[in-house]
């Protein structure tokens, strides 16, 4: 649910107890899906109600991460071995596109805007891999 690629992805690597490399120099504010669906119904019906809104925010979740600290929240949920991530910078892979270094955001008008408590990347992932355990049995 948050990210859901990308954490099943992790989750599987370090399951398979394999040493992979995470870059620690690439930022990013990962939502929970279910606080996006929050703030998409919020502004859906506010537009409904209102005769005219205009509204400019970042949706974003509210920690700024490296791929590195996602990885070790995943192996802390999971119980992995942390010495299975490998911190390395992002200039030592060709993904044949450049991509930018940190694309955090300041969501702060947003909590204020829609007076929401945005869920915290850990339990986001947390909820997501449960979900994933839940619908897999």
């Amino acid at each position: 649910m948050l990210h859901m690629k990308i954490m099943q992805w992790m989750d599987s690597v370090l399951a398979k107890g394999e040493a992979m490399d995470f870059f620690h120099d690439e930022f990013r504010c990962p939502v929970y899906v279910k606080d996006l669906v929050t703030i998409v119904w919020t502004l859906t019906s506010r537009l409904i109600s209102e005769e005219s809104m205009q509204l400019l925010l970042n949706v974003g979740g509210p920690d700024r991460v490296s791929r590195v600290q996602m990885a070790e929240v995943v192996a802390h949920i999971r119980g992995y071995n942390l010495s299975l991530i490998k911190s390395v910078s992002s200039s030592t892979v060709n993904r044949g596109v450049k991509s930018p270094a940190d694309i955090s955001m300041d969501i702060t008008r947003l909590i204020q805007t829609l007076n929401m408590s945005p869920t915290s990347f850990r339990d986001g992932v947390k909820l997501t891999l449960e979900a994933e355990f839940a619908s897999a049995s």
